[in-house]
């Protein structure tokens, strides 16, 4: 049964311990924390399922919602006594709000899955508006965004959580500058540097062996420990991220990965690298150079990452973001086409060419990269599947 699914799914996911963790003590803030926004959004989605299978039982949908405020309840006043999880008022509020729109998606799926035509009309260009909303936020987010604070400086790795970086570091700078000396938030020409769309982070490093925890090698935050970049390493991989629009909106923002650079074992002469990130033309970049040999990676800053944004664990883009992208945009656009395929072909038309509009001009509008060749294959995959299923449903729909 559903509400038993989603019972255990919360459980395992709120109730475990988290020994790695810092525990907080009981808080009555409703958006707290620097992924304050982020933990709300998966709050409410996390009791969505929940909610909808209580009232798919035949529970009333006061009782079913009066069932999920309790649990919701019952699984804050545990974690006071499990370590390394808190509680909040913010978590009571979005766990019961998810509830609530699961209730409601179970007193109306049927409408949902076999919609009228002019209720399948109404769907599509509804969720074409959210198809265009979802690219629109997503690429508004994918900027630099410097912090309004009036000094630089470099913290300690242990005050973020950071190890130390068991090699040496011989130089470092970030925009043509040396870090951390020559960085101070009250030049413009600091901020102009390193707010521009093409700003390199650079090291030259010795030696460096794996670790588990992030070990920083070259980073710059502020003096509330606000992040204006890292140039790290990471179980052998070496990791760069940028301070981005993403941090004020309090969601994930997503790093970049180049993988295997870093050895287990520390050899007898340990060679010279130089080690750099950046963003250089809407796009992320990493590189690791070491005896004339260059291996790097560039992941495009688009309309189509708000995948990642919304992700609770910390990600670098590596080879697979590309495939994720495809997941998620053939997700998204798959919906609108499933709904205008049973509004009609007029409505079909319609729908598809403004899903493709929309995805080749938000990204130019917003200035970000353009349209990259795997997100229009994602939009021709997503309306494939849509119009597919909306034919079946169709042939499959008793006459009225």
């Amino acid at each position: 049964m559903l509400w038993i699914a989603g019972f255990v799914f919360i459980a395992v996911l709120t109730l475990s311990p988290q020994y790695g963790a810092t525990k907080a003590p009981p808080s009555f803030c409703l958006l707290c924390g620097d992924t304050s926004v982020l933990d709300a959004i998966l709050n409410v989605l996390l009791f969505i399922p929940f909610g909808m299978g209580l009232r798919l039982t035949g529970m009333s949908r006061r009782r079913a919602y009066a069932i999920a405020l309790v649990t919701t309840i019952t699984v804050e006043l545990l974690q006071l006594a499990i370590p390394g999880r808190d509680t909040s008022l913010s978590d009571v509020i979005t766990n019961s709000t998810g509830a609530f729109i699961g209730i409601i998606c179970a007193d109306i799926w049927r409408v949902v899955l076999l919609p009228s035509r002019r209720v399948a009309t109404q769907l599509a260009w509804g969720w074409t508006l959210l198809w265009a909303l979802v690219l629109t936020v997503s690429a508004e987010l994918a900027h630099i965004s410097l912090p309004n604070t009036t000094a630089w400086g470099v913290w300690r790795p242990e005050l973020l959580h950071h190890d130390y970086f068991s090699g040496k570091v011989l130089e470092a700078t970030a925009g043509g500058l040396r870090t951390p000396n020559a960085i101070s938030a009250t030049s413009a020409d600091v901020r102009r540097r390193l707010s521009s769309d093409s700003v390199v982070v650079e090291a030259t490093i010795v030696g460096g062996l794996v670790t588990t925890p992030v070990s920083a090698i070259a980073t710059v935050y502020d003096y509330n420990r606000s992040q204006i970049f890292m140039l790290g390493e990471r179980n052998g991989a070496l990791i760069f991220s940028l301070r981005m629009r993403t941090a004020d909106a309090r969601v994930a923002t997503p790093d970049i990965r180049l993988d295997s650079v870093f050895p287990r074992h520390r050899s007898a002469a340990p060679d010279t690298m130089v080690v750099a990130g950046g963003l250089i033309h809407h796009r992320l970049w990493i590189s690791a150079r070491k005896g004339g040999v260059v291996r790097e990676r560039t992941h495009p800053i688009d309309a189509g990452l708000g995948w990642s944004y919304l992700l609770p664990f910390d990600y670098e883009y590596g080879p697979e973001a590309v495939w994720l992208t495809v997941l998620w945009l053939a997700a998204l656009s798959a919906p609108a086409m499933y709904w205008a395929t049973r509004a009609g072909r007029r409505a079909q038309l319609s729908v598809g060419a403004v899903l493709a509009a929309t995805l080749m001009a938000i990204p130019l509008a917003a200035g970000v990269h353009a349209t990259a060749w795997w997100e229009w294959a994602a939009l021709a995959l997503g309306a494939c599947i849509g119009v597919l299923l909306g034919r079946d449903g169709v042939r499959s729909s008793p006459p009225i």
